[in-house]
């Protein structure tokens, strides 16, 4: 974690200036999302076409879409962002359909508060719970991490917070290292180094489930 700045805060997640990355993390479909970042990185904004910047798909859309591959329906399920919010972190999992957890920041009176949305919202029990629901300023990196994995679901399918749940998952159904640090990624718009922080602690944790499991054999 040498190379880390656990302390790196963002000044605001709303700039006056918004950053390519930023606008683009608008799109919540993660399939969509990709090809509209690589299309600007080659061509410009100019070259990008409507189908590919819309926020959300109705449903004849998805459909349509949906019929390419079912990994193009990762992030389509998301809900919309309510009024001023935007995504200051997302979770993706390598799952057949790409399913997605979007991380999400609003001013209100003063503070932010914060919200973690996934694609099946409308069951109770996959709601997440989180440890704290608002801060003064914008997230430390570590705060940030702390958020995601100190959030729970009200019925969780194994212990701990996003990463922590998803980890021992993955290491429970007998998956190799690599597939159980694989099976997350993490990006933002906010945050360069989400990712690479994300992969030290997993690699951490595989490193102390692997010295648990010797010591029990």
């Amino acid at each position: 974690m040498n190379t880390i700045d656990m302390s790196f805060q963002p000044d605001s997640y709303w700039p006056e200036s918004l950053t390519p990355d930023q606008l683009l993390s608008r799109i919540r479909g993660k399939t969509r999302q990709e090809i509209a970042r690589r299309i600007y990185e080659a061509e410009g904004f100019g070259a990008l076409n409507a189908f590919l910047v819309k926020e959300g798909l109705n449903d004849e859309e998805r459909s349509a879409w949906g019929s390419v591959g079912p990994w193009c329906l990762g992030g389509e399920y998301l809900p919309a962002m309510q009024k001023g919010e935007v995504e200051i972190a997302r979770i993706s999992l390598a799952s057949t359909t790409s399913d997605q957890i979007s991380v999400r920041a609003r001013r209100d009176n003063g503070a932010i508060r914060y919200r973690i949305v996934g694609e099946y919202e409308e069951e109770e029990s996959m709601r997440y719970e989180l440890p704290f629901e608002q801060s003064d300023r914008p997230l430390t990196l570590g705060e940030l991490i702390d958020l995601i994995d100190g959030a729970c679901q009200a019925e969780p399918w194994c212990p701990g917070g996003i990463l922590t749940s998803n980890w021992t998952a993955m290491s429970t159904w007998g998956c190799d290292e690599e597939e159980i640090i694989g099976f997350l990624s993490l990006s933002s718009p906010f945050y360069p180094q989400l990712d690479d922080c994300y992969r030290v602690l997993a690699e951490g944790w595989v490193e102390d489930n692997r010295g648990r499991e010797t010591e029990s054999e």
